[in-house]
């Protein structure tokens, strides 16, 4: 209970502090929840809207109580009450004995990385009751996990490791009592701690905790206001007060001439009409908030003065010994003036031993406005200098040196560097300012560090998702090189063209690279890049004749003056353009050039062609190596955790979801599919987000779970400027192919049918041939649905030509299974029975497991049908094992109904769709369920849940799915039943 205590008694005796400065207003909250909006009508309808929160924030309470995660934002301008609301919810929280756990970010501390994080858990998970032994992601960023020498590995493409290891700690907090973190003042929070707000936000803890959160309305990042007002976050703007509610909150007469004056100036904003109402004079009106802290602080004796002015530069919360320092006073006499900041409440005690923060963020902002510019800039100097001799971390004195330094100050450049390369992999965008502020330190004539520095803000920049500027950065390094025979250029050009195909700006990339390999000599160091670059963007862009030709001379190129690993690089591009391009003997080959040097080369040898790894494991998707892909993309992961903390890890990632599917490893795809897609947020890049919610598309087809299927593919679809064809490697023909697919599956045929007929020309003759074979079989299958059976026919001749002239065991097994499927729809069940075991060896022999499962179950109904009952059974039990082992559950419970029909017993190893299915149900799918029952339309349960249609019917097909249903009324009729059970 240490931590329960701690936290009520420090809730209690701050809000002791804020009832002493709040007057009238404290009324509505002494008198408890029940009584406060009976007060509050007295007030007027912004003192009842008040009121309105106060019940909404205990309702969060309670929702937390419930063993899930709740979320509450207040939103509004300075002073408008968030920071006393948060107070009251942890006076409550903290008299229900909730764990209550808070912190405020600042304006100073937007450097730091994890700063609002830190402040918040730090002191509890360095205690005895906290967490336990730390992962190593934790250990680097909360100083009381004593980080041991040598840190996390964890790289900045992969923050979404740290967001884990945060969110399983905080669950851990969680574990004897509920849990309330209140973090405000998130208009200053730095990038790190909002990433990890976003995450929480998107993935909540599955434990009672309860996450307030407050800022500023119109001054937040629009990242933060959108992820608040997302559906599942309780979202409560504070609106300001009338005149004559200000006038009672006062206790003035509404026609007084000082309540005017004062609303006059800050409107009807409580926190200053409280401060300004409480001067010691009350005839003075000053112009704003910062005159009127200006005179506290002007009260103060000189010493208490500086040391304010000083607290201010230092930190927010700031130590007091380095406030002293920096005020230049002794230890006594800045002792004394603390105690005088402290009795005036400018100061007030913080948890931690000789930490104290400002009354309010924006007194310190007040305070450091106030104080003389000139003042300021040596006041930072004097703060760099003393945390430099404290040992204090490069990025808690980059602040300081960023506001003192003057250019060519060259300990400044190197700390400003240093901050930026320890802070690059965990908290990239902090990086990112501090390159930006070495940057404006160096002389311009300085062109060598110029460009090396831009090199870094551009790989930080690309961390962050800022792909936009990491472009700019770039093109200005670019163009401070004009020897284009420089390596520097041509490696600058060759990223620069990579970061412009993510940017979607293919004919860019494309134009950049042809002008770089006019210009650069065809041996020069770096050429055979620019050609890698080229033809990889010519397979992006589904030229794939030019992607082959371009590889081809990439390679001759290689082998004529390159080293191995530039022969390696250019083979493993070519064999990936070659594989797309259905030209399977040559890529076979090139490919073994490719892992003859990769499989014998270390990690380092491979550094600055890590790119090898990822065309070659592409290539080897295609040419059915699976687990050899597999090998690859994870030794390349694990390199560029070590080697290059800038490298985006969301293709990485993705790339493994096809062969995980392919091998029949869907629970291990689906987490895969997951990972990215969270981390694809932190970037902020679209066309990142619209690749991993294809995947993970595909990843809950697999599985069966429609609902999230949909849901994911329109998203992408959404997203992508591409919706019918892709722009990569894993693409397709887009989103618009895996929403086809699971709309097929759901029973939306007709829909299906608009999505896949504009495929069915062009698009699909452009795509790679080693996929059209999935492409015509999606389409023979949606017309056999509709009863098209001619159209059925001449689709499954299309697979089975395309097929034929590859020699590759996937495309023909699909083909011959879309063979099958015509065969039974045509009655004849034992062709289709001999034509689904044929497909189902062809896909055997490269360990397409769930390919063959699916075959199988496709073989077994053949057998079925045509009255062979004893093999039909046989067959099914052996593809409903093979569906359940790899975790497809939706097509499983389709065997198992198939068993069930023969009069067979099914293995019941897991849940199926059918068999306990509302128990299965979330809460969430429960209540739409529930309401269905009572014969609401989608549009009725929308206004009812304040959720919108299409978020309904995701969340009915996941409804269908799990109970086996296929109306609205079979919904119905199934919860009808399990109550009168």
């Amino acid at each position: 209970h240490g931590l329960e205590g701690l936290a009520a008694g420090h809730a209690a005796r701050e809000l002791e502090q804020d009832r002493a400065q709040r007057g009238p207003e404290l009324d509505l909250v002494e008198a408890g929840l029940g009584d406060a909006a009976a007060q509050a009508q007295q007030l007027g309808a912004a003192a009842v809207a008040r009121a309105e929160r106060r019940v909404g924030l205990a309702a969060a309470l309670d929702e937390a109580a419930g063993g899930a995660m709740a979320a509450v934002a207040l939103a509004g301008e300075p002073g408008i009450g968030k920071t006393r609301m948060l107070a009251e919810l942890r006076m409550m929280a903290a008299e229900r004995g909730y764990v209550v756990v808070h912190a405020a970010a600042s304006e100073l501390e937007a450097y730091v990385p994890y700063a609002v994080a830190i402040a918040a858990l730090d002191p509890y998970l360095g205690s005895p009751a906290g967490t336990g032994s730390a992962p190593a992601e934790l250990a680097a960023i909360f100083p009381s996990l004593a980080p041991g020498p040598g840190g996390s590995e964890t790289s900045a493409g992969e923050r979404w490791r740290v967001h884990r290891s945060i969110r399983e700690a905080i669950g851990r907090m969680a574990e004897r009592s509920p849990l309330v973190i209140v973090l405000d003042d998130l208009h200053w929070c730095d990038e790190a701690s909002l990433e990890l707000i976003e995450a929480l936000l998107r993935r909540p803890v599955d434990a009672p905790v309860l996450l307030a959160l407050a800022y500023r309305d119109g001054q937040a990042p629009e990242r933060l206001t959108a992820a608040t007002r997302a559906p599942g976050v309780e979202y409560l703007p504070l609106e300001p007060l009338s005149i004559a509610d200000a006038a009672e909150l006062l206790a003035i007469e509404p026609g007084a001439g000082s309540v005017a004056a004062l609303y006059e100036q800050v409107g009807g904003n409580p926190f200053y009409l409280s401060q300004l109402a409480r001067r010691p004079d009350p005839d003075t009106v000053p112009d704003g908030i910062v005159a009127t802290i200006a005179a506290e602080v002007a009260a103060l004796d000189p010493a208490a003065r500086r040391l304010a002015e000083s607290a201010a530069v230092a930190g927010e919360p700031f130590a007091a010994d380095l406030a002293i320092e920096v005020a230049g006073l002794s230890e006594s006499d800045g002792l004394t003036g603390l105690d005088e900041l402290l009795g005036s409440d400018l100061v007030r005690t913080t948890e931690a031993p000789r930490s104290f923060a400002f009354r309010h963020p924006i007194v310190r902002r007040a305070v450091y406005e106030g104080a003389p510019a000139g003042w300021r800039l040596a006041a930072h100097g004097r703060a760099a200098a003393a945390l430099e001799r404290r040992g204090a971390q490069a990025v808690a004195i980059a602040p300081h040196v960023e506001q003192s330094a003057a250019e060519g100050d060259e300990a400044a450049i190197a700390l400003l560097l240093r901050a930026g390369e320890e802070s690059a992999a965990r908290a990239p965008a902090t990086a990112g300012r501090c390159f930006d502020a070495a940057l404006r330190l160096i002389p311009a004539t300085d062109g060598a560090r110029q460009v090396a520095v831009r090199e870094k803000l551009a790989d930080a920049l690309r961390a962050a998702g800022d792909l936009g500027r990491a472009r700019r950065v770039l093109l200005e390094a670019i163009d401070l090189l004009p020897d284009h025979s420089d390596p520097r250029w041509i490696d600058l050009t060759t990223r620069c063209a990579a970061v412009e195909r993510w940017l979607g700006r293919s004919d860019d990339a494309r134009r950049r690279l042809l002008r770089a390999s006019e210009i650069v000599p065809g041996d020069a160091p770096g050429a055979t890049g620019i050609l890698i670059e080229l033809a990889v963007g010519a397979v992006y862009d589904r030229d794939l004749e030019a992607a082959v030709a371009t590889g081809a001379r990439a390679l001759a190129g290689a082998r004529r003056q390159g080293t191995a690993a530039e022969v390696a690089a250019a083979a493993a591009a070519l064999s990936l353009a070659e594989a797309v391009a259905g030209r399977i003997g040559e890529a076979r080959a090139n490919r073994l050039e490719a892992v003859e040097f990769v499989d014998a080369a270390s990690d380092d040898e491979l550094i600055g062609q890590i790119d090898v790894l990822y065309h070659l494991a592409w290539a080897e998707n295609y040419l059915e190596h699976y687990d050899a892909a597999l090998g690859h993309v994870d030794r390349m992961i694990g390199a560029l955790r070590r080697v290059d903390g800038a490298r985006p890890l969301v293709p990485l990632m993705l790339l493994r979801c096809y062969p995980l599917e392919t091998l029949g490893r869907l629970e291990e795809a689906a987490g895969v599919a997951a990972d990215a897609l969270e981390a694809s947020q932190l970037g902020g890049d679209s066309r990142f987000r619209a690749w991993a919610l294809f995947e993970h598309a595909w990843a809950s087809y697999y599985r069966g779970e429609l609902g999230t299927a949909v849901a994911s593919a329109e998203e992408s679809m959404r997203l992508s400027e591409r919706p019918i064809g892709g722009a990569g490697p894993s693409a397709g023909i887009g989103p618009a192919w895996v929403l086809a697919c699971a709309l097929i599956e759901s029973g939306e045929h007709d829909r299906a049918r608009e999505l896949l007929h504009p495929l069915a020309g062009e698009e699909i003759e452009g795509a790679m041939p080693v996929e059209r074979a999935f492409f015509w079989e999606t389409l023979a299958l949606a017309e056999l649905d509709g009863g098209d059976v001619a159209l059925a026919r001449a689709y499954t001749e299309r697979a089975e030509q395309d097929a034929a002239a590859l020699d590759l065991a996937l495309p023909r097994g699909v083909a011959q299974r879309s063979r099958a499927a015509l065969s039974l729809a045509a009655g004849d069940a034992r062709r289709a029975a001999r034509e689904a075991a044929a497909s189902a060896e062809s896909l055997g022999t490269i360990g397409a497991r769930i390919e063959v499962a699916f075959s199988r179950h496709l073989q077994g109904r053949a057998a079925a049908a045509a009255g062979d009952r004893k093999e039909a059974i046989r067959i099914l039990r052996d593809a409903e094992t093979e569906l359940d082992a790899c975790g497809s559950t939706r097509e499983r419970d389709a065997a198992r109904r198939e068993l069930r029909r023969l009069g067979a017993r099914a293995e019941v190893r897991g849940p199926g769709a059918t068999g306990g299915g509302i128990d299965s149900l979330t809460g969430r799918e429960r209540q739409i369920a529930e309401l269905v029952e009572r014969r609401l339309t989608n549009r009725e349960i929308a206004d009812q849940l304040v959720l919108s249609e299409k978020t309904i019917e995701s969340h009915l097909r996941n409804v269908f799915a799990k109970l086996g249903a296929s109306s609205r009324v079979e919904v119905a009729r199934l919860l009808e039943g399990r109550r009168t059970d």
